[in-house]
């Protein structure tokens, strides 16, 4: 009763080697790894031809469905006759919640007794929405809402407090409908069915910040973000110590390391840089609560005996 099926699939590739390997003792070996999977529904509960509203047999697992804004045809968001952004009253598909492929590239370099190696990995495509970039916008308490165009009209906000008549000076982007008809909606998919009947003109109605964001950012389109990103995951410093300086012990071998993790963050939209995506690497449908990816440093003594 009411049980479901569902199939995994993917492929991962290594590649190892040594491009460099020299009499005087300098050695470089490099390892590739690159993987993918998909998780697809294979078999769904008796006498249900869609599952949990939206998914059909042979979807992925990962379809990320939200609330999306209500666009022109030429993509431009459409607002209502108060300025703010219309979303879509059916949850649109916004994209795959898990990554195209992962990869990783490991580089260790040895000469006689000292190595260095290093690992950058990441992952790339999939999106997934920014739980605290949409609380703290529609707080008020994001810098964005102090910078550029939205902080000007902020403080124009703050200079007219307690002004009951003060309208607000923030104009939103997009367009309205300029001729007066309602939009009409397909209420299985939420495509616009009427867009021949629709007229539309520049947005110039203002708006107090707040009000605006408060609106925009509670649309989940709003606080999407790409979870493509990559990490210098691990720098390590090896010594080993001189068989010499050990003598005729029962020690043969002792190593000292020091170890650096997560060093560097790299993400092209500043918006989300805080985000440790390495928390959201699988199928969720937002992140939460949160931390920013975290460096760690370490010294290692490994004792052979």
């Amino acid at each position: 009763v009411n049980a479901l099926k569902t199939k995994k699939s993917g492929y991962e590739f290594t590649l190892a080697g040594t491009p460099v390997q020299t009499k005087s003792g300098i050695n470089w070996d490099v390892s590739l790894n690159i993987s993918t999977f998909q998780d697809k529904y294979d078999e769904l509960p008796p006498g249900q031809s869609v599952y949990n509203t939206f998914f059909k047999k042979g979807d992925r697992v990962d379809k990320f469905y939200g609330s999306a804004f209500v666009r022109t045809p030429d993509g431009q968001i459409i607002n209502d006759a108060a300025g703010k952004p219309l979303a879509n009253p059916v949850p649109q598909f916004l994209g795959y919640l898990n990554a195209k492929y992962q990869w990783g590239i490991y580089n260790k370099i040895n000469w006689k007794n000292l190595s260095l190696g290093f690992q950058f990995d990441g992952s790339v495509g999939g999106v997934t929405t920014d739980y605290m970039h949409n609380k703290t916008m529609r707080g008020g308490r994001n810098i964005e809402t102090a910078e550029g165009a939205l902080g000007a009209a902020r403080k124009s906000d703050n200079d007219h407090a307690g002004d009951p008549a003060y309208p607000g000076v923030y104009v939103g982007e997009g367009v309205v409908v300029s001729n007066g008809v309602a939009i009409n909606y397909d209420g299985s998919t939420g495509a616009v069915l009427n867009y021949k009947d629709l007229q539309f003109g520049a947005n110039t109605h203002t708006t107090q910040v707040q009000d605006y964001v408060s609106k925009y950012y509670g649309i989940s389109e709003a606080n999407l973000m790409s979870k493509t990103f990559a990490k210098l995951r691990e720098v390590t410093i090896s010594y080993d110590l001189p068989a010499k300086w050990l003598g005729k012990s029962f020690i043969s071998k002792v190593s000292l390391s020091l170890v650096g993790r997560n060093l560097v963050y790299f993400y092209k939209d500043k918006r989300f840089k805080d985000v440790d995506l390495d928390q959201y690497n699988y199928s969720t449908s937002g992140t939460g609560l949160q931390s920013p990816t975290t460096r760690r440093y370490g010294f290692n003594i490994n004792v052979v005996f």
